[in-house]
């Protein structure tokens, strides 16, 4: 394997526009890329369900109780949690939540996390409130919280799974998405950090990650490529990256450096944005034809990441028919826990769907939308491989 060449440079931040502003400096990390390794396709893993279980979860937990593994996905449209064992031999059950009462949950959440069974968080933003259930749907405790930065604005917590976008809850704070601003189209929107370090025993905002790129701060528009997704680090560390920008961002709480990942090799992935007087359509077409990333997983089984990456199209087939998304050339591209890109592979978009996706101890998880009928849910599972 090639070598890896790593070039690191401190550099002081002087412009408001900078990713950094706030910690004072930045380290520039480059990276070379490699081809050593690949996934490989191992087998289909196949969930029996039932009717009131979903065959895909756009916000969903891994969790280990019982003695096995659970899928504990969020369904909006039978306002419930549904716990999906792995081994087919336990029953499906569900949470459904109540409509009315002093234990009710909207059925339009934004964060939910399960600790135990006597300790399911669900967080609604428009309400402010934080509820504590337990797994049979009994309510433990409730209470509201405004979570306010350092000038004392008030950000909301809101979770864009479809884009990979996570919280993470550790055992002393908790790491929310926010909205930093009401008005996604303002440039204010993007002068703010987006992520929160919240402390629940007291209450507290303690920190903020994760701001914008200056590409972000001009006059280019992304619309909901503007989101971006939360990763903790093999060695302690907080990872944040952008669908529009091939870097890695990465945060040590409690300090005023941040690391930045280059990759030369990812820049045709960049993504220029719309004008911010773009209509929806002109979004749309923008979304389907550029080049854009999804989310950065870590694998702590193979110690290694995924990132997922939707690669530069024609908007309209050589028949004059519009593309979708999944039409164009994905690519999942494997790092090492040192951030170095060696390797990726070709992922078949039209079959897989990369937005329900998690790791395990068999593999990566992929859902395939190729199932033989409604009461499957199927599940790729790729494992690392040498090329």
């Amino acid at each position: 394997m090639k070598k890896i060449a790593l070039v690191t440079s401190l550099i002081l931040i002087l412009s408001s526009c900078n990713q950094a502003e706030e910690r004072g400096f930045t380290v520039d990390i480059a990276h070379n890329s490699t081809e050593a390794k690949t996934l490989v396709l191992d087998y289909s893993h196949i969930i029996r369900i039932d009717s009131l279980t979903l065959p895909f979860y756009d916000y969903f937990q891994i969790k280990e109780r019982m003695g096995t593994r659970w899928l504990i996905g969020m369904n909006r449209q039978n306002r419930s949690l549904d716990f999906i064992p792995f081994d087919d031999s336990l029953a499906i059950s569900h949470l459904i939540f109540e409509e009315d009462g002093p234990g009710s949950v909207d059925a339009d959440l934004d964060i939910f996390h399960f600790f135990s069974e006597d300790s399911i968080i669900t967080i609604q933003d428009r309400d402010r409130r934080i509820n504590v259930l337990n797994s049979v749907g009994q309510f433990q405790n409730s209470y509201k919280t405004a979570l306010r930065n350092a000038e004392g604005v008030e950000m909301f917590p809101v979770s864009y799974s479809y884009l990979g976008q996570r919280p993470i809850f550790t055992d002393s704070v908790w790491i929310l998405p926010v909205y930093p601003d009401v008005d996604v189209r303002s440039k204010s929107y993007y002068l703010r950090n987006k992520f929160v370090v919240y402390d629940p025993k007291n209450n507290v905002v303690l920190d903020e990650i994760g701001a914008y790129p200056g590409l972000y701060r001009g006059d280019a528009y992304f619309d909901i490529l503007r989101e971006p997704s939360l990763t903790a680090s093999a060695k302690g560390s907080f990872l944040v990256t952008f669908p529009a920008d091939p870097g890695i961002y990465e945060y040590r709480l409690g300090s005023d450096t941040i690391s930045y990942h280059q990759y030369p090799d990812w820049s045709r992935l960049q993504n220029e944005g719309v004008k911010r007087t773009a209509d929806l359509q002109q979004f749309v077409n923008h979304y389907i034809s550029s080049a854009w990333f999804q989310q950065l997983m870590y694998d702590p089984y193979r110690e290694v990441y995924y990132r997922f990456a939707k690669e530069r199209q024609e908007l309209l087939t050589v028949g004059g028919e519009k593309n979708t998304v999944n039409d164009a050339d994905w690519k999942i591209f494997i790092l090492d826990e040192q951030l170095n890109s060696i390797g990726s592979y070709e992922l078949d978009a039209s079959r897989f769907n990369p937005m329900f996706s998690f790791v395990d101890r068999e593999g990566l998880y992929i859902y395939d939308n190729q199932r033989d009928d409604e009461d499957q849910m199927v599940l790729g599972v790729f494992r690392l491989s040498d090329r």
